[in-house]
């Protein structure tokens, strides 16, 4: 298994220039998008302070978006439920995804975050991130051994991890709570191993440790409202 490699994706005081040209959906509205959604996550835990880095494993799979004059699926017309919200469509190579983000998010190229990124997205004011990464199930014979090749010991050293049960929108799989210290940096990562239709999914976000307790409610929104739609 292809072992994973580390990018520095921020620092304090770095201000990261500029989205690629990736046309996405976006909607605003009023109407609703998704129910409360279902995730019965167990209890999380809280840690301790500062800075950020991150990247999964090496994978060749590129990411581009829905066109904006591209006619919406009747999926893709849902409406977020707070009228801050916009809801972004991303087409992959392997698989379309749905999310629905809270103010101040963006997604950007997704090669900004990790080379082997679907999904990227971003919050700069608050020094928020959020991926997702995707692997075809026939690599794998099962989620267990997916998730048991999952090898975390680039990012640093990981204390205070929690695992808890997940299922948010046909996405069911384990979610792992944690800091990971390197070179002086403390980085709190929410971490979803789950399983898709054809794919198994890594989703991660990330904020620095110190700011866990204002940001890790906002990631977990962002996290759980990731939905697979139908390839079209």
């Amino acid at each position: 298994m292809k072992k994973f490699k580390i990018i520095t994706i921020l620092l304090v005081g770095l201000v990261v220039t500029g989205c690629s040209g990736r046309s996405v959906v976006e909607e605003e509205d009023d109407d609703a998008y998704l129910k409360e959604t279902s995730s019965s996550v167990e209890e999380l835990s809280s840690y301790g302070d500062d800075e950020v880095f991150y990247e999964p494993r090496d994978r060749s799979t590129t990411s581009t978006t829905v066109d904006e004059n591209q006619v919406a699926t009747d999926e893709t017309k849902e409406q977020p439920s707070d009228s801050k919200n916009k809801i972004e469509v991303i087409k992959t190579k392997n698989g379309n995804f749905k999310i629905e983000m809270t103010d101040g998010w963006q997604s950007v190229e997704a090669k900004e975050l990790s080379d082997n990124a679907d999904v990227s997205l971003k919050n700069t004011t608050n020094e928020e991130y959020y991926m997702v990464l995707s692997e075809a199930k026939k690599d794998f014979d099962s989620f267990d051994v997916f998730k048991q090749s999952v090898d975390l010991s680039d990012l640093g050293e990981i204390t205070n991890e929690k695992k808890a049960a997940i299922n948010y929108n046909g996405l069911k799989g384990e979610r792992r709570t944690f800091t990971a210290s390197k070179d002086g940096v403390e980085v709190y990562y929410i971490y979803d191993l789950v399983e898709g239709k054809d794919h198994y999914l890594q989703c991660i976000s990330w904020t620095l440790n110190s700011k866990k307790s204002s940001n890790e409610s906002d990631l977990i929104k962002v996290m759980n409202s990731l939905a697979e739609l139908e390839n079209k």
